[in-house]
Formats: structure tokens, sequence, C-alpha cells
């Protein structure tokens, strides 16, 4: 399980995900998921296991569609900008 406190921006850019896309795709399901793992009051954020390296995986082995950067920016303060890798 990886942890961390999202500050407002990245929050936000986690947040901006339709839960009712959750079925569309593997990234868009990944970010209802995590909105789900996420405290909207305070940032916690824990991570299973699974998911942290999904998030890795989406952000630099998947190619470019937008949300690799999406990816970054919500998670590169508290992982790194290689996300731990």
């Amino acid at each position: 399980m990886k942890t961390a406190t999202l500050n407002a921006f990245e929050m936000d850019l986690l947040f901006q995900q339709d839960p009712a896309t959750e079925g569309d795709g593997g990234w868009q399901g990944l970010l209802v998921r995590l909105q789900r793992c996420c405290d909207a009051t305070t940032g916690h954020i824990e991570i299973p296991e699974g998911d942290f390296q999904r998030i890795s995986s989406y952000a630099f082995d998947m190619g470019k569609g937008g949300y690799e950067d999406r990816l970054i920016k919500i998670f590169g303060r508290s992982f790194g900008p290689r996300l731990g890798r």
C-alpha cells in the first residue's frame, strides 16, 4: 500500500475524471478507483500496490494520450517524477 496526501491541484486533476467513465477503459477505471481511495476532504490517499503499478505503467509504458501527464501531475510530487521507477 502506498500513501500520500494530495494537494488541491492534484485532487482537482484526479476528480476531473467522470465516475460514469469507469467502464470505458483501463486508465479511466483506474482514476475512478483512485477517487474512491482518496479522502476528498483531506487529500489522503491509500493506493493498493497493484494500482500503484498501474499508475506507473500507464504513465510511462502505454504511449501518449494525455492521461500520462495527468498521472504524473497528480502523483509526481508525492512519488517523484518517475513515480518510484
